[in-house]
């Protein structure tokens, strides 16, 4: 049974390149769910330094999802997907205090 009911985009797109796209979503019911979708560049671009390095990682994080290119087309395909395959739940954080 499908979960998604709708999502919201929070960020400019236009900016994937250099950081997260945070994105909520709305569970059928009604509970706010939260993720943020980054590309490999974004992912070179932050993070924590990796101590006396020049290296970045991540870690840690399940409601990141990395995707090679970043559009609303994707970011939607990618959470039916999820629903689908009954991995949204885990891929998204609850959203405090909504619902």
């Amino acid at each position: 049974m499908a979960l998604l009911k709708d999502f919201r985009i929070d960020d400019d797109l236009a900016g994937s390149q250099q950081r997260a796209i945070e994105v909520v979503v709305t569970m059928n019911d009604g509970a706010l769910r939260w993720c943020y979708f980054m590309t490999p560049a974004a992912l070179a671009s932050a993070g924590d330094w990796v101590p006396g390095t020049q290296v970045r990682f991540h870690y840690g994080a399940p409601h990141m999802i990395v995707v090679s290119e970043l559009s609303a087309d994707i970011i939607s395909r990618v959470l039916r997907y999820l629903d689908r395959s009954g991995d949204l739940v885990l891929c998204t954080r609850a959203v405090e205090g909504a619902g």
